[in-house]
């Protein structure tokens, strides 16, 4: 009998400790990693040549929304892609448990507005063969996984499960009764697996019919008190995402109320604003828990108004981006609503209505091929109309099939360069799963690796799989995960770093999703091979069709 079951030969070893660089054999066995070593004899092993190749931790991505994904894909495509060998579901207190079969439907609504998940592929791609949390975790570990999953409680469809979906959107309070029987289903939760909880109070983030989310309307008391649920287990986080606020003060110092009463982590999106950074960074050097969620790219949405909803931070814009094409159309067209529209752009600036960056990407109808390329403050100025007519006319007259490009974020290389080497951020954010139409932000690990490290030396390769993998691992409670050292279970990536790259010089499509849904698609060049729990689930993009991935479970983390 063997005494590895695989061989790393030849490879530069980055652990993930910060320990520096060195050439090694690595051998697994059992899932885990058994020997590091600069010779290892092992007759009967397989192997893998790994020379000229970077041997690292998979990268842990603790923002994903692969939640009803993962019903149909197991490998979390494009994260799988892209070295990406464990996941967080359950973020911004969105999900799909628990979930009572009555709330089903708007649970899924309210996942196709916010996070522009196709309902088609929901409705035909989820099991629903849960009703409880507990249930939900069973179900995803029976059913295999090529990636290895771990799940916060997510708030909103939590509060539905008491109160009704429907109050849940509406009450601004719950009885004595009611937050019990919230705090005993985290707890439950807790019990089963779960690694804490999450919520949203991001403006930008809205139901199906355009209302507010359950966790916009609750009250402080309720998040408190699950905070306390938490502080009975020395294990899980706490999830929160602030975003484009007009309440970010306020949340702050509930957060650090939330923290205090857990006495665990604080995981937090907390805007584009410098103030928000700030307060992470106050907050941390009080002695609080707060590591902040920092993308390491500016991500450009390439989108069309019959379906975008990444402009309901401004209140206007909410009603008249609402229903189908044809209703949007309707309300798109009238005189008082954009005044209004107009007024919001004004009273709300932001990188998504800069006039000046937003183009025209590619158009419907052959007479309005002459505006592709231009910006919006382009086109306004040769139509002689306000930007906004400009943009909204040429969407109208192709039927709300006009591709539009513009920036979620512009923060330019400087702010985000410091941003990402704070020792209080980390770049483990996706998205994945989520708004797949418009972005492939799940790229990330190659980004980094190839712009942040190779191209701009913003930081060793050191620093970065501590970013990647060995942070974000602590942050989650990934016990025994993001580092390469002995015992540990072998989450691995193998690339070439001169080769990291994108198979395609643009995203290109795939309608690989139940129903034949489309979304946009990038693969990487230089990722050799990735490894989840010891197993290569892809060899050069081919899957392998292995499924080693684990259901993670936070109570398996305190043995």
């Amino acid at each position: 009998m063997a005494q590895l079951d695989l061989v790393i030969r030849g490879g530069t070893v980055v652990d993930g400790t910060g320990v520096p660089r060195y050439q090694a054999d690595l051998g697994i066995k059992n899932g885990r990693v058994a020997r590091v070593s600069g010779r290892i004899q092992a007759g009967g092993a397989k192997e893998i040549d790994a020379r000229g190749c970077i041997v690292a931790p998979g990268a842990i991505d603790l923002h994903t929304h692969y939640d009803a994904q993962l019903n149909w894909d197991p490998y979390a495509t494009l994260s799988g892609w892209f070295g990406v060998t464990s996941v967080s579901i359950g973020q911004c207190g969105f999900g799909f448990a628990p979930t009572r079969p009555e709330d089903r439907e708007l649970n899924m609504r309210m996942m196709n507005r916010i996070e522009a998940i196709p309902l088609r592929s929901m409705e035909l791609g989820m099991r629903w063969d849960w009703v409880t949390f507990p249930e939900y975790l069973d179900s995803l570990d029976r059913q295999g996984l090529g990636v290895n999953v771990g799940a916060l409680v997510p708030f909103s469809p939590l509060r539905g499960y008491v109160l009704g979906m429907r109050a849940a959107r509406e009450r601004t309070s719950v009885t004595e009764a009611e937050l019990n029987e919230m705090k005993r289903l985290l707890h439950e939760a807790m019990k089963a697996g779960a690694f804490g909880f999450s919520a949203d109070k991001n403006l930008e983030d809205r139901t199906e019919d355009g209302s507010a989310l359950p966790s916009h309307v609750a009250s402080p008391e309720e998040f408190l008190g699950l905070a306390d649920v938490l502080s009975e287990f020395s294990v899980g986080h706490l999830g929160w995402t602030i975003g484009i606020s007009t309440t970010a003060s306020e949340q702050q110092r509930l957060l650090i109320e939330m923290m205090r009463r857990s006495g665990r982590p604080l995981h937090v999106a907390v805007g584009d604003d410098e103030q928000g950074f700030a307060w992470a960074n106050e907050a941390r050097a009080a002695g609080l828990p707060v590591v902040v969620q920092q993308n390491s790219m500016d991500p450009v949405a390439e989108f069309t108004l019959a379906e975008y909803n990444m402009f309901d931070y401004m209140p206007h814009w909410i009603q008249p981006l609402v229903g189908s094409a044809e209703e949007r159309a309707v309300k798109l067209r009238d005189t008082a609503a954009r005044h209004a529209m107009k007024q919001d752009v004004e009273k709300f600036p932001h990188a998504r209505t800069d006039w000046n960056t937003m183009t025209v990407v590619q158009v419907v109808n052959e007479r309005n091929r002459r505006w592709e390329g231009l910006t919006l403050a382009e086109l306004g100025e040769k139509q002689g109309q306000h930007p906004l007519d400009a943009f909204l006319d040429l969407a109208l007259d192709d039927d709300l099939k006009t591709v539009f490009s513009h920036m979620l974020a512009n923060r330019g290389d400087a702010t985000l360069a410091r941003r990402i080497t704070s020792p209080y951020s980390h770049i483990s954010l996706s998205d994945g799963g989520a708004h797949i139409r418009y972005l492939t932000i799940s790229t990330w690990p190659v980004h980094f690796l190839s712009y942040w490290v190779r191209d701009k030396e913003l930081m060793s390769l050191e620093q970065a799989h501590y970013k990647m993998s060995t942070l974000p691992a602590w942050l989650a409670n990934f016990k025994e995960r993001g580092t390469l050292r002995i015992g540990d279970w072998a989450d691995i990536m193998v690339y070439h770093l001169d080769e990291l790259g994108y198979v395609y010089d643009k995203p290109t499509y795939a309608s690989d999703f139940p129903g034949g849904e489309w979304r946009r698609m990038q693969k990487p060049t230089g990722m050799r091979y990735i490894l989840v729990n010891g197993a290569v689930t892809f060899e050069s993009n081919t899957c392998t069709g292995a499924l080693p991935g684990k259901l993670l479970r936070s109570y398996d983390m305190i043995d």
